[in-house]
């Protein structure tokens, strides 16, 4: 075992340097995360009683738990409870972001790469790589969890105590130990990247969904998804430490398994087999397009069907189903509603409801839809660092051509994984509805949300093409959008607080209109921004 980890501490110290700057940068964020969420919430329930009774309310809500989780069952809440509802699922989704691809980079990427090829070839033993990426995993997530700590205690919300705080930084050390431990599993069994991140993205996808089902409807069955482990662990009240256990038995199960295939298989082979290709390949991939086509298919087939999936049977079929029944019970046992509102009264605030909510999740299709755009659009410069463009750059194909092919290919898929997404929504969820929506609304969807997909997008093309060293901050952009525009009301941020980002400019949408100016604006700088990624590529030396 010593001798297959040899010198593993000299690429742990690389690794620790050379992603310095990614993890510091998220590390900031998950902490920013954590203390403005307790303080917010503390100030909200310190504001009194009334105003701490609207937040559980509105947070027992099914559309709620969808989001961020069920809360958990108890007499009286306090701030620590609370807290401990709203964050647990969604930091461990951010953490999760953070770590799986760190992961994999650090592994598989190596190897992709021909850079561990070349630190093998020297006297580093064959899981040298693994145990350095899993000992960086968890000095990382050591160094988080003390900051959480630290942050919690120093907020000092009502109702928790040293052992709350302590538990709940532990058992968001395990998430990411979890995760990290999916990825290197995945890292091992397939024998690319691309391959190893997707099937990352699925199962922590997987897991939210089966998550949200169960949350809204058979809180039982949440111990299916490993979201739903941490859940259970109920901080604050229950303090649950075995499923904080099973979740760090399976973390440890994970990361051997994942260390015994490296010990096995050969540098640069996977597990999981490719298929053989043709002997000889068709005419048609001669041209840049078809080639993206054939290599970025099954990226786009998954997003596409996590989209349908997610979009359509589970999020309206389920949750606006459970909050438009829950709406119905209230005015049909309060008979001063009855009495103040007639049916068509009803009716009208039922649609207000559920275009309200359609809004809220509005921002989450657009975030799925840029990242599946920008991740091909950046296919551009990782393909040029692995050296892939350098035989397409012999050959005829202009460097305009490749990076517009690229580039618009991005722009489709985005386009694609959208409207697959709110069709799903809209149709799926008129069949649930005892007064389907007219389709005027759909059509304030799309007018809001396709330019503000293909704005974020073309600002990931610009960054690609002008600065390719500083495209990963694209992530920490529309990360903080989306954050801000989803927490605004739970922390009573202002009502522009969004409009840094396209995110904010949509927040009324489908209520209303989305406004003609921000629309102009979206159409205006997409247009500048590609134009500016495409005059950058021309620019660029080859594998900056």
């Amino acid at each position: 075992m010593r001798h297959s980890n040899r010198n593993a501490g000299y690429l742990l110290r690389a690794n620790l340097k050379q992603n310095l700057k990614f993890s510091l940068i998220w590390l900031v964020i998950l902490i920013m995360m954590i203390a403005s969420g307790a303080g917010k919430l503390e100030a909200a329930f310190a504001g009194g009683a009334s105003g701490s009774k609207e937040i559980v309310k509105m947070l027992r809500a099914p559309g709620m738990a969808a989001m961020f989780g069920a809360m958990p069952k108890v007499d009286t809440y306090n701030t620590a409870i609370v807290f401990a509802g709203v964050m647990v699922v969604f930091m461990i989704i951010l953490q999760a972001l953070w770590v799986m691809p760190l992961m994999i980079r650090n592994t598989r990427g190596q190897e992709e790469s021909g850079l561990l090829e070349m630190v093998r070839a020297r006297n580093v033993g064959r899981t040298s790589a693994i145990t350095a990426a899993s000992l960086e995993l968890l000095i990382d997530s050591a160094i988080m969890g003390i900051l959480y700590f630290v942050s919690l205690a120093a907020v000092n919300m009502g109702g928790t105590d040293l052992y709350g705080d302590f538990l709940f930084s532990l058992g968001m050390v395990i998430a990411n130990l979890l995760f990290g431990a999916i990825a290197l599993l995945f890292a091992q069994l397939t024998n690319n990247t691309r391959t190893a991140n997707m099937l990352s993205y699925m199962v922590l996808t997987a897991a939210y969904l089966v998550r949200l089902v169960t949350d809204i409807q058979h809180q039982n069955l949440t111990w299916l998804s490993p979201i739903g482990w941490f859940e259970k662990a109920n901080f604050y009240t229950d303090n649950n430490v075995w499923a904080l256990g099973l979740a760090l038995l399976v973390s440890i199960l994970l990361a051997a398994s994942a260390t015994m295939i490296a010990r096995n298989r050969d540098l640069g082979a996977g597990i999981i087999a490719e298929r053989t290709g043709r002997a000889k390949a068709a005419g048609w991939l001669r041209s840049i397009p078809a080639l993206l086509w054939r290599t970025e298919r099954g990226l786009f087939a998954g997003w596409l069907i996590g989209a349908v999936v997610f979009g359509g049977a589970v999020v309206f079929g389920g949750v606006m189903g459970s909050v438009l029944g829950g709406v119905g019970d209230i005015l049909k046992t309060n008979p001063l509603y009855r009495k103040i509102l007639d049916v068509g009264q009803i009716n009208a605030a039922n649609q207000t409801m559920v275009l309200s909510f359609l809004g809220m999740y509005l921002g989450i299709f657009v975030a799925l839809a840029v990242t599946a755009g920008v991740q091909v659009a950046f296919r551009l410069k990782r393909d040029d660092n692995l050296g892939y463009l350098s035989v397409i750059h012999a050959e005829k194909p202009t460097r305009t051509t490749i990076s517009v092919s690229y580039y618009c290919f991005g722009l489709l898929a985005g386009v694609f994984v959208l409207s697959a997404g709110l069709l799903a929504l809209f149709f799926t969820g008129n069949t649930v509805l005892s007064h389907p929506l007219p389709l005027k609304y759909l059509g304030r969807l799309f007018a809001a949300s396709v330019p503000a997909v293909i704005s974020f997008i073309a600002l990931g093309i610009a960054l690609v093409g002008l600065w390719p060293r500083l495209s990963s901050l694209f992530w920490l952009y529309m990360g903080a959008g989306l954050i801000v525009q989803i927490f605004r009301g739970l922390f009573d941020l202002p009502k522009h607080a969004g409009n840094f980002t396209p995110f904010g400019w949509i927040a009324n949408v489908p209520v209303e209109n989305v406004d003609q100016t921000w629309l102009i604006v979206m159409v205006v700088s997409a247009i500048v921004l590609f134009i500016l990624g495409i005059a950058g590529y021309r620019r660029q030396d080859l594998s900056l």
